[in-house]
Parts: C-alpha cells; sequence; structure tokens
C-alpha cells in the first residue's frame, strides 16, 4: 500500500506533465520510460523459471530459453502475416497479465472467478485507454492492422468488461474478500486514470500505467520472489541479471527505428514489438505467482 501512496502522487505529478509538454515532448518521455523500466520489468524471465523449478537440468534450461525465443518470433510473426489476430490475443494477454498483477493479493478461491478478474480489470483500463484516446488508437490499429475501427466499439466494450468487473468486486465484498475502503480505492483509481488518460497523448497515457502501476510493482514482486527481500542490493543484483536480455531488447528495438522512414509506424510498432514479448512474459509471471502460493 505504501507504493501505491507513491504511485499516485507519481501520477498526478506525470499529469500535470500532460498539460505542459506537448505531444512530442510527452512521446520522448513515454519512450524513456518504455524502453527502461518497462523493458526491464520482462527481462528477467529466465533467472524467474530456474528459480520456480530449481532441479531443471541445463538442458531443459536451453529448451525453455529456446521456447521463450520462438514465442517472441512467432508473435512477431503474427503481427507481420495476421496482424488483426495478433493484436486480439495482444490486448487478451496484456489486459490478463495487468490484472493478474493488480489483484495477486486480494483473491477468491475460485481459479476460474480469478482468472476472469484478472481479465475483465485488464480490459476495463485498456478499453478506457482507448475510448479516451479513439482518434489515435485507430491511427495506430489502422496501421497494425490496416483496418479501420469504429470508436464506439472501444465504449460498448468498455461497458462490457467494465460491468463484468463491477459485477465481480461487488461479489468480493459480498464474501467479505474485498473491503468497502479497497472498493472505493479502486473506483477512485479508475476516475483518475481517466483523467489521465484523456489529458495525455495515447503513448504518454499508456506508459503511465505501464510503468507506474504495472512494471515497478512487477520488479518489486521479482525481487522479492527471487532473493527474498526488496533493497537496493538485491535491485542491483536484479539489474544484473536482466542486463543482458534488455540491452538486446533495445538493441533490436532502436535498430528497427533507425531503418525506418515513415514516423507513423514507429508507435505501431513499438506496440506490436511489445506484443511480441508479452506472450512469453505473461506465461513465465504466472508461474511465478503459482509457485508463490
Amino acid at each position: 500500500m505504501k507504493y501505491k501512496k507513491i504511485a499516485i502522487l507519481v501520477t498526478f505529478f506525470s499529469l500535470w506533465l500532460s498539460v505542459y509538454f506537448t505531444n512530442p515532448s510527452q512521446e520522448i518521455i513515454a519512450l524513456v520510460f518504455i524502453f527502461s523500466f518497462g523493458i526491464l520489468h520482462g527481462s528477467n524471465d529466465l533467472l524467474l523459471i530456474r528459480k520456480v523449478n530449481p532441479t531443471r537440468k541445463p538442458v531443459e534450461i536451453f529448451r525453455f530459453f529456446a521456447s521463450y525465443i520462438g514465442t517472441v518470433i512467432i508473435g512477431t510473426l503474427l503481427f507481420y502475416f495476421v496482424p488483426v489476430f495478433a493484436l486480439a490475443a495482444f490486448i487478451i494477454f496484456s489486459a490478463f497479465h495487468f490484472g493478474e498483477q493488480h489483484w495477486l493479493d486480494t483473491l477468491t478461491t475460485s481459479i476460474r472467478f480469478n482468472r476472469i478478474l484478472f481479465l475483465s480489470y485488464g480490459l476495463t483500463i485498456l478499453f478506457l485507454l482507448f475510448a479516451l484516446n479513439s482518434a489515435a488508437t485507430i491511427e495506430v490499429i489502422g496501421s497494425l492492422t490496416s483496418v479501420t475501427v469504429d470508436k464506439n466499439w472501444f465504449h460498448w466494450l468498455l461497458l462490457a468488461s467494465g460491468s463484468l468487473w463491477l459485477a465481480q468486486v461487488f461479489v468480493m465484498v459480498w464474501k467479505k474478500r474485498l473491503t468497502w475502503d479497497q472498493l472505493v480505492f479502486e473506483l477512485f483509481m479508475l476516475l483518475v486514470f481517466a483523467v489521465v488518460f484523456k489529458t495525455a497523448t495515447l503513448i504518454w497515457a499508456f506508459a503511465i500505467y505501464f510503468i507506474f502501476w504495472h512494471s515497478i510493482p512487477s520488479i518489486f514482486e521479482q525481487q522479492q520472489f527471487l532473493y527474498g527481500e526488496l533493497s537496493i542490493r538485491t535491485f542491483i543484483k536484479y539489474v544484473k541479471s536482466s542486463f543482458f536480455i534488455w540491452l538486446l531488447s533495445i538493441s533490436v528495438m532502436a535498430l528497427l527505428f533507425l531503418f525506418i522512414d515513415d514516423q507513423k509506424i514507429v508507435i505501431p510498432l513499438l506496440f506490436a514489438f511489445l506484443g511480441a514479448i508479452t506472450f512469453a512474459h505473461s506465461f513465465t509471471i504466472s508461474k511465478m505467482f503459482e509457485a508463490k502460493k
């Protein structure tokens, strides 16, 4: 809860930046955060899997690493050959991944209920972002898939996912798995996110949530799981163990940006890249959370 208080302050500060900085400046700041903390939080998956199953032989670790890289490559190819399917999968995987991280400490005894909760919350966040930045989102989707989406779809999907999420959290309150104070806090944060998403550009709004409400909390969870504590010392160890994969990831992205002349597809390409690595990373984090239970 202590970090959440800090995150709220940082979110409001980010809102101030959204008001006083122009669009190009917002996008530059967003890219800096995504390429640092955003990519970093998904760069330690190999060590996480070794921690989940320390008895694995070197050959099994190699197979996992090969399958991990293969998943990223397949994700990339899907965005190239069947972008509509890949984008839909990216949204679903990301939504579940965001929700799993957010609700890990507040679960019911039903695995199915929890999984639906993860998905409904994550979709609510994403469709809130899309609905409040509909023009930019439609442009990104068009660049990725050559499909023009009616902005009303975002509102209907937000209504559907939001209604499902609200029904679930009220059930959790009724079953005393969630307190009224916690519910009020979650509703308040949705209101805060709505204001930020409406004020900021699409990429900056995404970065605010992705970094401060997902990536950094995820790094803390991973530190705790890997080293048993949160400290400067364990953070340095985390960065060292993540550095090679992190450097490889940003190097690949930097090379792609370097050889792209059309700046209009830079942001769509960024989302495609994040989508490709999300597929493999989300499975790893789910395994970590299962091992912690």
